[in-house]
């Protein structure tokens, strides 16, 4: 192996800026999930697999910006891919269906949770801010302009050359796939209308022409895009234009397979749902149900006929009594 890939794989990299920002998010959910566990009327809300979610998400964060794919991410465009995708696909959607909202506000005390819960009361300034921002169709437009441009050229070049750059990069992004999952999940803070599934469907299935074609316009590019990785260390035995085409095909197959899944999950939801809600009918099967167009007289036909049959086919103890009447009533004829 490569000793620059060695050294590569074999170093993870616990960046200060990171933990800072992970560790205490982290035991903030774990404490107001703990709380509201076993102090809330709410109990059912901290369940395992939310706290699995979250703590998960920070996980992969984790993995994305302090693992060696940080690392490798400067030296080759398709690890750089890789990182993005994590970020992006992967942490954000899972820290969103955890619903941290709620267990951020358990985890503060009383004197912070209060004036915190204030600022998204209905006519409050923040909220009508926020509201305006994360509304579905800006929410869809600030993650593509975001995503979009980023991969411009002279962008990504400037931010892998300076780092402070790269760290706005990877802070736009992630926050840009906040605002874009939020509408699709639903998690509190709930300051919009439940957002229907034909809104979710053409939300999802609307980002994949985008994603799709600046996948294929990097895989099919006839030059190097980034002049950047032209300058790195070859490493893997990957030359510059074969570490562009598989980045390329990272984001155009496996970015679009994602917006599918999902948009699979959640057309699947809704079915699942309708299915609850109304439940089979037992009459699907019936004569009336089942009698061809044109023919329902036939229904009343058949009533007929069986309720004539019931009459006839009466039991034993009926046709005694009615025996015994009819040669009673004989008797009593004079001769």
């Amino acid at each position: 192996m490569h000793p620059l890939a060695r050294a590569l794989l074999s170093s993870w990299e616990w960046r200060p800026e990171v933990l800072l920002v992970i560790v205490p998010l982290g035991v903030m959910y774990f404490v107001g999930w703990w709380r509201v566990r076993h102090l809330s009327a709410h109990q059912k809300l901290a369940n395992g697999w939310r706290l699995a979610s979250y703590e998960g998400g920070l996980g992969i964060l984790l993995l994305a910006l302090c693992s060696p794919i940080d690392r490798l991410g400067g030296q080759l465009f398709f690890m750089h891919m890789v990182q993005h995708m994590l970020m992006i696909m992967f942490a954000a959607p899972m820290l969103l269906l955890a619903e941290p909202f709620p267990f951020f506000l358990w985890s503060l005390p009383l004197s912070l949770r209060l004036p915190l819960a204030h600022l998204f009361e209905r006519d409050s300034l923040f909220r009508r801010a926020l509201t305006q921002v994360t509304k579905p169709l800006a929410a869809w437009l600030i993650y593509l302009t975001v995503f979009l441009g980023w991969h411009d050229p002279n962008a990504y070049d400037a931010a892998l050359t300076y780092g402070w750059l790269h760290n706005i990069e990877h802070i736009s992004f992630f926050l840009a796939a906040l605002i874009f999952w939020w509408p699709i999940i639903g998690c509190a803070p709930h300051i919009h209308p439940r957002f229907p599934v034909w809104g979710k469907l053409a939300f999802l299935i609307g980002s994949i022409p985008p994603n799709m074609a600046l996948g294929v316009s990097i895989a099919f590019a006839s030059g190097v895009l980034y002049p950047y990785y032209s300058s790195a260390p070859h490493i893997f035995r990957f030359t510059v234009m074969e570490d562009q085409q598989l980045a390329g095909a990272i984001m155009w197959i496996q970015g679009s397979e994602m917006y599918i899944m999902i948009s699979l999950f959640v057309l699947g939801r809704l079915f699942l749902v309708k299915g609850k809600e109304r439940p089979l009918d037992r009459t699907w099967d019936s004569e009336e149900a089942m009698i061809a167009p044109g023919l329902e007289d036939r229904v009343s036909q058949n009533r007929w006929r069986k309720a004539a049959r019931g009459a006839s086919g009466s039991s034993p103890l009926s046709s005694s009594l009615s025996s015994s009447s009819t040669s009673s009533s004989d008797v009593s004829q004079p001769t």
